[in-house]
């Protein structure tokens, strides 16, 4: 049975365009009234970060030596407070801290909750290249454009983009891949799921603050917006094979263009 569920108005911010190029940065200048989101889930939102840094510390959060200064000064931009931890269990947002050192950015400190399919003790001191090697054709297409970015990143200049996945979960914390064990219902079985990301250089340090804010709604929400649906389709039958396999696509794509062709 189809779930009756409203399109949020985020819809419209998706990049939908099918590839190749696979990749894009897409960003736009940030509005820093509308920084930070919040709405009818943040208790929840924020009570599950709590269970997870409780009970999960050494998955979802994390920081090298060296990274102190930045760290403390992400956490006062975010919530008025020291320590990057409690400032993460006061947002939606999950927070990265990128430093510069040794020729490239790297993710040296970070409270990620919500993740998609990774891990941030895996990533943990790597430049931006080796962060998102898993990523079919990010060398290619985006890595050289996203390190000339953040060089030029100005602290009264922030940017946001936005990213999306399709999931057979409709867990938030998602740090490995998918189980597949049976072949979704779609689109009942699956979840759009979107990044909102914003970038701001911290004037201080000169470190970046990479936010992350985690939306989500079943697929079935799609069905309210045929012209999301036409271009989500078009971008989903463009797909490469690394592509498809990445983003754990094989059991479900088929059906899911079958749906999104008739939405």
């Amino acid at each position: 049975m189809i779930m009756a569920v409203a399109a949020p108005d985020w819809l419209d911010e998706l990049h939908l365009d099918p590839g190749p190029p696979w990749h894009a940065m897409g960003t736009r200048a940030l509005d820093e009234a509308s920084w930070l989101l919040v709405d009818d889930e943040r208790d929840d939102q924020l009570a599950e970060k709590r269970r997870l840094l409780a009970d999960h510390h050494d998955v979802v959060a994390g920081a090298l030596p060296g990274s102190e200064a930045a760290a403390e000064e992400a956490a006062r931009l975010v919530a008025g407070v020291d320590d990057l931890e409690e400032a993460a269990a006061l947002v939606q947002e999950d927070l990265c801290v990128l430093v510069h050192r040794d020729g490239h950015w790297r993710l040296d400190a970070g409270v990620v909750c919500f993740p998609s399919m990774w891990r941030l003790p895996d990533k943990l001191g790597l430049p931006m290249t080796a962060v998102h090697e898993p990523v079919p054709a990010y060398a290619e297409e985006l890595a050289a454009k996203v390190d000339r970015f953040l060089d030029r990143l100005r602290p009264e200049r922030p940017v946001w983009r936005r990213n999306w996945f399709v999931h057979h979960s409709p867990e938030l914390h998602l740090p490995g891949p998918q189980p597949a064990e049976r072949r979704p219902r779609v689109p009942d079985d699956l979840w759009l799921r979107s990044e909102r990301q914003t970038l701001r250089r911290l004037p201080r340090t000169g470190a970046i603050l990479f936010t992350i804010r985690t939306q989500q709604v079943p697929l079935a929400a799609v069905a309210e917006r045929p012209d999301v649906a036409h271009r989500m389709a078009a971008a989903v039958r463009a797909w490469s094979p690394e592509l498809l396999g990445y983003r754990g696509a094989a059991t479900w794509r088929d059906d899911a263009l079958g749906w999104l062709d008739a939405v």
